[in-house]
């Protein structure tokens, strides 16, 4: 099948919407040099008659049409019956004229297999927006402070590794629209600071979870004691921070076990998942920290205290277990 990519003409994907609707407002303002028409927008409705009628039909005072198509119906199912009616609307696409613009956005990925979407990837410019790993999170951020040149220092550089490499979902435009705070916040200075992320970052990218954990390694009780309550303020954000804990502890014992069998510092680093020589000086100073009974000991008793609030029948509270820990 030719491929014609039509310049009028975009089908944008994939699971990072965000990042495919600022693409969608740049292409028009493109396109048509920031005077853009009134967008007609198809939102999870319409009809393949709707379509043509809305890039066939055009206004009384100008030519220029734009159409957006968000999570057409039949990206997602289709019926024999409109077969015929599948067919013109792809024509109607294939013969869009200069001044009109069409943009057809999926949420998600679309079934390559099937004729319509083989025919859309044919005529249409594609793109896909995908999430970020958060591994390479960290690394896109000091590429993205570089060109509004600010260098991220040494203590920083780590900061951000830890708590970027903890979250699940992360897009460009999140880490873009931080990097843009952070320039502001940075005024006439060059360097960014450790401090200055932990005044930049928003709460759902650092809620004090960091800071609690460097406070419960190091045994500090009175912070602990005073910090609890603000980091675990809800059931969800108890159920995350504690899976955080977990996780760190998870760590610890591995390394402390790795070691203990004498395993190779590289095949420790790709079982722990660290990718710098700074994780490398952290990780191997939270286990001086921490022994490995003590990692052991308070992963039972994170895993204790969820299964008996499962049940109902947890007597201790959060606080005390963490006090507990402190005290040994």
């Amino acid at each position: 099948m030719k491929k014609l990519n039509k310049s009028n003409c975009f089908f944008l994907y994939g699971d990072d919407p965000v990042s495919a609707n600022i693409r969608k407002n740049r292409i028009i303002d493109s396109y048509f040099h920031k005077k853009a028409p009134e967008v007609t927008l198809f939102d999870g409705s319409g009809t393949f008659e709707a379509y043509q009628n809305a890039l066939e039909g055009q206004s009384l005072f100008t030519a220029e049409t734009a159409v957006v198509l968000h999570n057409p119906p039949f990206l997602k199912r289709r019926s024999e019956k409109e077969d015929h009616r599948e067919e013109s609307f792809l024509e109607t696409v294939k013969d869009l004229s200069p001044d009109i613009l069409l943009i057809i956005l999926l949420d998600g990925k679309p079934d390559k297999r099937t004729k319509i979407i083989k025919t859309l990837l044919s005529i249409c410019t594609s793109e896909e927006y995908s999430l970020m790993n958060p591994r390479d999170a960290a690394g896109t951020m000091i590429r993205m402070l570089a060109d509004a040149g600010k260098r991220v220092d040494y203590e920083a550089r780590g900061y951000l590794e830890t708590v970027l490499s903890s979250w699940e979902q992360i897009s460009a435009p999140l880490l873009q629209t931080e990097c843009d705070k952070i320039v502001l916040m940075c005024g006439n200075r060059d360097t960014v600071s450790r401090k200055l992320l932990e005044a930049a970052l928003p709460d759902y990218m650092n809620q004090g979870i960091f800071r609690f954990t460097d406070a419960l390694l190091d045994k500090k009780a009175s912070v602990v004691l005073e910090s609890t309550d603000r980091v675990f303020t809800d059931i969800s954000t108890t159920i995350k921070n504690l899976g955080f804990l977990s996780s760190k502890f998870r760590k610890i014992k591995i390394f402390h076990e790795m070691k203990r069998n004498r395993r190779p510092e590289g095949e420790i680093r790709q079982v722990l998942g660290i990718r710098s020589s700074w994780m490398w000086r952290n990780m191997q100073n939270e286990a001086a920290k921490v022994g490995e009974k003590k990692a052991e000991w308070f992963l039972l008793q994170i895993f204790n205290y969820q299964m008996k609030t499962r049940q109902g029948s947890s007597e201790m509270e959060l606080k005390d277990l963490l006090l507990t820990y402190c005290m040994k």
